[in-house]
Parts: C-alpha cells; sequence; structure tokens
C-alpha cells in the first residue's frame, strides 16, 4: 500500500551528499488512524508494509520505507527501516537506516518504549593504553560511513530488501532486513580537518558483502519474552582509496579492531543508569571507561527497574572468500564500553534524529492511551522526542579486538521487565529478553504525568 501527502523537505547532512529528507506534517489522530501511516493498525497480530512512499510534488523527491509490527495484548515489537530516496529517474539513494522498538507496561504499570537505532561502525588502530577499545582522540580512529551516492564501482549496485513478519509458531515471530553491496565512506576521527574532508570527499572507500539484521520474538510459556536480533556485519570484499583498488587485507592491519557504537536516550522519564548487581548511579562518561558488568536503566521517582543491558562477550570470524565459508574463529571476546561523545558523532547522527522523532511519535500516539492524553497532537510529541534523539549523553560501544576485515556476527543482550505474564502467562513474572544487534539503544520509558 502506498501513503503519500504533501511533505516539507529537510537536508540531512550535505557534507554526505544526502539528499532531501521528506517529513511529514504531523497531524492529532485516534487510534485506528495509523492506517493511513503504515497501511495497517496497531490493532492487527503482525503486519509488514515494505512500500510506504513519502513525496514531494514539487521537487519529485520520493522516499521509501518498511514499517514491520508484531502484537501481543500488551506488548509490541515494531521496526521501521530506510528503503532509498528517489531524486530522479537517474539517482536512487539506499539509506541503512533502521528503529527497532517495543512497548509495554513493567510490573508496576509503568509505561516504556524502548528502541534501538544504529549509529554508526568505528575502526581504530589500537595504540594506546594497551585496553583494546577505541580512544578517539589518543589514537587512530575512521567512522564507517553507508552512502549510495558516486559510487567507486561501476559493477556495485547496493539493494535493500525487506524480511517480512512470519509467524513462525504460535507466540514466535520474526522480521527483518536486508542490505547487499553496502558502500561504506571511510571517514577520519582524528581530527575537524580530516573529519570535514573525508566526509565530503571519497578518499578512502569500503565495500561490505551485506548487511542483515532478523528480530526473532518468542513468548515462551514459563512467563519470558525474548526479543533476538540476528545481525551480520558482512566481510570487506573491497576497498578503494580515490581512483586506486586495493586489497583490503593489505590495509586493515592486525592491529585495527571495530566497534558497534549506539547511543541511548530516555524520553519523557525520570531515569537512572545504574550498576546492576550494586544499584549505584553511573554518571555520563566524558571519556572511554571499561564495562565489566550488567547496566540497569531504572524510571519513576521509586527508581523500578525497567530495562537490562547485557553483555554480549562471545562472537564469531568467518572468511567469505573461501568455498565452504571458513569459520575462522568460532569464540572471540567482545569488550563493552561506555564512550564520552564528540561534536563529530552528533553529527553523524544529525539526520537521523528528525526521521527517529517523527516516526517513534506516531507510534507512540497510536499506541498509548496515555501519551494521547497528555499530548494534544502527534506534532506536540514529534517537538518532545525531538530533543531526545538530538541530546543524548549516553554512547556506548561493542568492540572486537579480532577483525582483519573478516565476517563479524555477535549480540549484545538487552532485558526488560514488564507486566506481560499478568494477562498473557497467568501472572508468572516475566523477562523480555532483547539481543538486539550492532546498532544504537534507545530506551525510551515513559512514565507521563498529565499536563
Amino acid at each position: 500500500m502506498y501513503f503519500k501527502r504533501l511533505i516539507a523537505p529537510l537536508l540531512i547532512v550535505s557534507l554526505m551528499l544526502m539528499p532531501l529528507f521528506l517529513v511529514p506534517v504531523a497531524a492529532a489522530y485516534s487510534p485506528g488512524d495509523e492506517e493511513a501511516i503504515f497501511g495497517h493498525t496497531f490493532s492487527e497480530e503482525y503486519w509488514t508494509n515494505d512500500s510506504i512512499i513519502v513525496s514531494d510534488d514539487d521537487t519529485g523527491i520520493e522516499a521509501s520505507f518498511t514499517a514491520s509490527y508484531v502484537g501481543v495484548d500488551d506488548f509490541q515489537a515494531f521496526l521501521i527501516a530506510f528503503n532509498n530516496v528517489t531524486i530522479d529517474e537517474n539517482t536512487q539513494l539506499m539509506l541503512p537506516y533502521q528503529l527497532f522498538g517495543m512497548h509495554y507496561q513493567t510490573p508496576e504499570n509503568k509505561e516504556v518504549f524502548i528502541g534501538a537505532i544504529f549509529a554508526f561502525l568505528l575502526v581504530h588502530n589500537e595504540t594506546y593504553g594497551d585496553n583494546d577499545l577505541p580512544d578517539v582522540g589518543n589514537e587512530d580512529a575512521w567512522y564507517i560511513v553507508p552512502v549510495t551516492r558516486n559510487l567507486p564501482w561501476d559493477d556495485v549496485t547496493p539493494t535493500v530488501e525487506a524480511i517480512p513478519v512470519t509467524k513462525m509458531a504460535d507466540n514466535h515471530y520474526r522480521f527483518g532486513m536486508r542490505y547487499t553491496d553496502l558502500v561504506a565512506r571511510v571517514v577520519s576521527a582524528n581530527s575537524e580537518s580530516g573529519f570535514v574532508a573525508s566526509l565530503g570527499l571519497p578518499l578512502m572507500t569500503a565495500l561490505f558483502s551485506e548487511f542483515v539484521i532478523e528480530y526473532d520474538i518468542i513468548i515462551n510459556p514459563d512467563g519470558t519474552v525474548e526479543a533476538e536480533t540476528l545481525y551480520t556485519i558482512g566481510q570487506v570484499e573491497r576497498i578503494k582509496a580515490l581512483w586506486w583498488e586495493l586489497d583490503p587485507f593489505e590495509i586493515i592491519s592486525d592491529t585495527m579492531e571495530i566497534s558497534a557504537v549506539h547511543y541511548l536516550s530516555v524520553f519523557t522519564s525520570e531515569y537512572n543508569v545504574t550498576s546492576t548487581s550494586t544499584g549505584n548511579t553511573i554518571e555520563p562518561p566524558t571519556s572511554t571507561n571499561p564495562l565489566d558488568e550488567n547496566l540497569t536503566i531504572t524510571v519513576g521517582n521509586n527508581s523500578e527497574r525497567a530495562f537490562d543491558i547485557g553483555m554480549g562477550r562471545e562472537y564469531q570470524l568467518i572468511n567469505e572468500t573461501s568455498d565452504p565459508w571458513d569459520v575462522i574463529s568460532a569464540s572471540e571476546t567482545a569488550l563493552n564500553s561506555l564512550l564520552g561523545a564528540r561534536k563529530s558523532d552528533f553529527i553523524l547522527i544529525a539526520w537521523q534524529a528528525p526521521f527517529s522523532a517523527w516516526l517513534f511519535a506516531h507510534m507512540a500516539y497510536g499506541l498509548s492511551e496515555r501519551v494521547r492524553n497528555t499530548y494534544n497532537s502527534v506534532g506536540a510529541l514529534v517537538n518532545n522526542a525531538g530533543t531526545a534523539f538530538h541530546n543524548s549523553q549516553w554512547w556506548y560501544a561493542v568492540t572486537f579486538p579480532e577483525w582483519n576485515g573478516y565476517r563479524v556476527q555477535q549480540d549484545p543482550v538487552y532485558t526488560a521487565y514488564t507486566n506481560l505474564s499478568e494477562q498473557v502467562l497467568g501472572g508468572r513474572n516475566l523477562l523480555l529478553i532483547a539481543a538486539v544487534g550492532i546498532i544504537a539503544l534507545l530506551a525510551v520509558a515513559v512514565v507521563l504525568r498529565r499536563r
């Protein structure tokens, strides 16, 4: 189903040579009206719409995105992802943007929205501190920024494919997105001048074989809900520096490590980030802080435990060039850290914020009666959400010390505390365990007071 309306274009990031971003004008609506946006309603058990179109009749620019949804009583999970943006008949851009979210009630009936957004991949050369962590500013580091315009390879055509929601069995669902031949610009994180130059010019570009994220959701008879992400960063197949083709294995040295960087925001809620074992509050970091235990997000003035971030320790390295593929290492140890955010980090995610706020606000407004009673329009919620997406103080990284450009497969683990068991499973305690791959975590715990 196609949904078209007049929109006001928003420039994403001019240095990235991205297209005009298309943000529809938000308006208040009642439950069921979300069908005009998503082609389905939130009363349905599950659905996927991979052809949601937003267009600007004045410029002819057209953006396509996918939405997938699962709803079981008071638990909902959803995914919203960009497919592509069509500038004209000769120019189509693919943006690997994904927002995965969950909505539920805590055991004390506080309403929680949890989402996850990928910020960026970061490569660093381990020469400082001997900690196998990205100490940007003290050692060479590079952002890995996906691009789909002015590609250096004529024989490469990036593609995107929605993996629609499939009901695998009772209370078991799976959905996701697949990006093939993902091209990324290597952008310097070492200085402002280097950042600007390498972001604006294709000084070095890398080709990843694929980028796949699948979400597997299971509601178990014992009262647990598992929302696990099956995540893959494909092997680096080609690298080009300006006009010169280079061998990836000659460029990616043994001392280079790759990290998945997330940013964490909490929206319209009292919250704290604490140590799971001690309960001590953790302050936002100003530099790289290693983590050796789980983190807990508490919500409300009584600090109810609502969400745990687990430490995913294991990952695999796979060589895709062999036939069949060769598992180089079946068990490597990933490291976890909190990062001090830099100005360039915020520049790279700036284009995501308006889109994230608009999409998340429409989901929240349609799913939550409390949100509708608090905000008199979707637009009011969009304005509130934008601040949370723009100003996160929490940046979280999973670092893979052994990499060498091979295929990486690993998942951190998140646990949320809900009241779903009281409705679905006869009152037994329920944990929502979400293994969400290398994408940024947005925890949106909504504990709203009427204004």
